[in-house]
């Protein structure tokens, strides 16, 4: 009668330690995806949101037109701008040279 109460015990606290673990790591999945998961969809959709197909088609579209723009334009580059341009593409060049 004692060993069958003893076995018996002793499947019951199993039993109890299965279920409080379950529990526990059903509490812990649910505690990560409310926190970690939460910021990494997050970033996810801003990341979509960025490289969407609507997001490049405007940008497409919104560079054509600046380009169209500057090519109405007398001019495109102020005189600062070319002399500096023209500075650094001559460096450039000797050093292209250089390196020969």
């Amino acid at each position: 009668m004692v060993q069958e109460y003893i076995q018996y015990t002793k499947k019951y606290k199993m039993k109890l330690f299965i279920y409080k673990s379950l529990l526990a790591c059903f509490l812990v999945f649910i505690l990560f995806h409310l926190t970690v998961g939460y910021t990494v969809r997050s970033y996810e959709i801003k990341i979509y949101n960025y490289f969407s197909k609507d997001k490049i088609n405007y940008i497409k579209h919104k560079l054509r037109s600046e380009l169209k723009d500057g090519l109405n334009q007398d001019r495109i580059l102020s005189k600062d701008d070319s002399i500096l341009i023209n500075n650094f593409l001559e460096k450039i060049s000797n050093e292209l040279k250089d390196a020969k």
